[in-house]
């Protein structure tokens, strides 16, 4: 991250994924030591638990939000899923406490098997055109509506899709999947 950061002249953002309580603090402190201009906190809960309630892991992150803004002086966003039990009313607590940013939305891993060799198959799992979708739907429900900024991201593959969400209401898109597939000259 620090080499990233030195190495180009734009703002860099450090994306940090945890998944203990106290990592959260520990490595948003560790990133924001490399000179990063932001963090997102990816905010990424795999069920698994059957006993854990809605309300058991936004709490969670809720926590590691408020403790992560505590002690980083840096802009700090998180990235969400769509399948929240209410978004809308979750995005509307974290904006209370002060995010400065709502990343909209992370992409999971998608699982496949490999049929014939019965095996796992962990291949990029790249985003598709239309992916784009809810974030639009969103950005423009929430323009307006919250203190943060708005990053659609996840299926953002042509211009006409990054105007499409900067006319709904975004202020910034995240653009992937298209580089991968095509080279960082397409942008």
């Amino acid at each position: 991250v620090r080499r990233a950061k030195e190495a180009v002249a734009i703002p860099v953002t450090a994306s940090l994924n945890a998944v203990h309580a106290e990592t959260w603090v520990e490595w948003a402190l560790k990133l924001a030591e490399t000179g990063v201009d932001a963090l997102e906190l990816n905010f990424f809960a795999l069920p698994r638990d059957f006993d854990r309630s809605s309300a058991d892991i936004e709490g969670e992150q809720v926590a590691a939000l408020e403790s992560v803004k505590r002690k980083v002086r840096i802009p700090v966003s998180v990235k969400l899923s769509p399948y929240y039990t209410s978004p809308l009313q979750f995005i509307k607590r974290l904006d209370s406490i002060g995010v400065d940013g709502f990343v909209l939305f992370n992409r999971f891993f998608q699982p496949r098997i490999d049929i014939e060799n019965e095996s796992n198959d962990l291949s990029f799992n790249l985003s598709s055109e239309n992916d784009h979708r809810i974030a639009l739907r969103f950005a423009g429900i929430l323009h307006g509506k919250i203190k943060a900024s708005i990053c659609a991201s996840n299926g953002i593959h042509t211009a006409e899709n990054a105007i499409e969400l900067l006319l709904a209401g975004a202020d910034v898109v995240q653009v992937v999947s298209a580089v991968f597939k095509n080279g960082i000259g397409y942008i």
